[in-house]
């Protein structure tokens, strides 16, 4: 796991999986590109995440594979309870399944990708194995 000075986080599994991107927003912040960066240089070739940051990850050079309905109750508390006073009223973002090409998706946004990408697992571990079997070896 690396951790900044200013407390962000990031780590690449064995298999490229990049885990726990956590920018610290106390104080100065690192920015997700950086970290990014950070995890590609250290072995990194794919990750997953709440469609929220889409544009910062196209940017980047990940292009999304597949994607799954996001769920509820697996959300962090502070969304449950800072965006939105009413959890039924929160509007449910769906979790995107990366792959690092160095290329900017052709998708604009997550909307975009969602709403013509057939590749739409079942749940999460059918969408996370859509996106493996599918990356370049």
């Amino acid at each position: 796991m690396y951790v900044t000075k200013n407390g962000s986080t990031a780590a690449v599994k064995p298999d490229g999986d990049i885990i726990s991107v956590c920018t610290n927003t106390n104080g100065k912040k690192d920015s997700i590109r950086a970290l990014l960066e950070f995890t590609i240089k250290n072995g990194g070739t794919k990750f997953n995440s709440y469609s929220g940051n889409y544009g910062v990850y196209r940017h980047c050079g990940f292009e999304p594979r597949s994607w799954c309905e996001g769920v509820y109750e697996f959300y962090p508390d502070s969304w449950k309870k800072g965006r939105k006073t009413n959890p039924k009223e929160y509007d449910k973002e769906p979790i995107i399944f990366f792959e690092y090409t160095g290329k900017q998706s052709k998708y604009l946004d997550d909307k975009e990708f969602t709403s013509i990408v057939e590749y739409k697992g079942k749940d999460y571990d059918d969408a996370e194995r859509i996106r493996d079997e599918g990356m370049k070896k």
